[in-house]
């Protein structure tokens, strides 16, 4: 079915399962519905807050909120909350399923769909003699984009990904900063990797945790592990 047909039965839909509420605030609904009808794979909010002011809607982030979640109440949207994101909102199409790729550094998310993981998927339960009613499978890395874009021979451990593995392959301090990293047990040729850098870069290092500062981190330079 093309998607503008898609759409317009689920415009119809729509109408009908909103017919109990006061006409006003019909009306009000049915604004959001068709704009949010015209978003393509996920948007927060604030993003839909940005496209509803371009159409000459102006309204509050609570609003806009409220009537997200209500589009998720009947079944029209999936509201989605990735690791370091905040919530987003996709299209909830009747009989549709995919999968995500989400970029770490970048933000960017990839849908996919590949039918012989998802006969895994219920082979799987089914060995377990379990009954899958949804499932929501998450891919955190690197995007090609952010691939490319690093595509040298080492950059600073600041830069490095959430996840990533790298392998420490030059200090830019003197010895007096590569005395204090070993006695950390950060050594040239250390594999590494990184845990968090919201504050304080923290890494796994041999089975601990290390905290690293920002001005440490970025004289530290690392080559990604493929």
């Amino acid at each position: 079915m093309d998607r503008r047909d898609i759409h317009h039965k689920e415009l119809q839909n729509f109408k009908r399962l909103i017919q109990d509420q006061p006409v006003e605030k019909q009306t009000h609904l049915l604004q959001l519905f068709e704009v949010f009808l015209t978003t393509e794979g996920h948007i927060s909010a604030e993003k839909f807050q940005e496209v509803l002011q371009k159409r000459g809607l102006n309204l509050s982030l609570k609003e806009i909120e409220e009537a997200l979640e209500f589009f998720c109440c009947l079944g029209f949207a999936c509201r989605k909350e990735f690791i370091d994101k905040g919530p987003v909102f996709e299209h909830r199409h009747l009989g549709e399923h995919h999968d995500h790729l989400i970029c770490t550094k970048c933000g960017n998310i990839q849908e996919f769909y590949v039918p012989s993981l998802e006969k895994l998927q219920e082979e799987i339960a089914r060995n377990y003699g379990f009954k899958p009613l949804d499932h929501r499978l998450e891919i955190y890395g690197l995007c090609e984009k952010c691939r490319k874009a690093r595509a040298t021979p080492a950059l600073p451990l600041v830069m490095a990904a959430v996840g990533e593995k790298v392998r420490v392959t030059k200090f830019l301090g003197g010895p007096k900063m590569q005395n204090r990293l070993a006695g950390m047990g950060l050594t040239l040729g250390e594999e590494i990797t990184v845990l968090n850098n919201c504050g304080p870069v923290i890494i796994s290092v041999r089975g601990s945790r290390l905290a690293i500062g920002k001005g440490l981190a970025s004289k530290i330079l690392v080559s990604p592990i493929d």
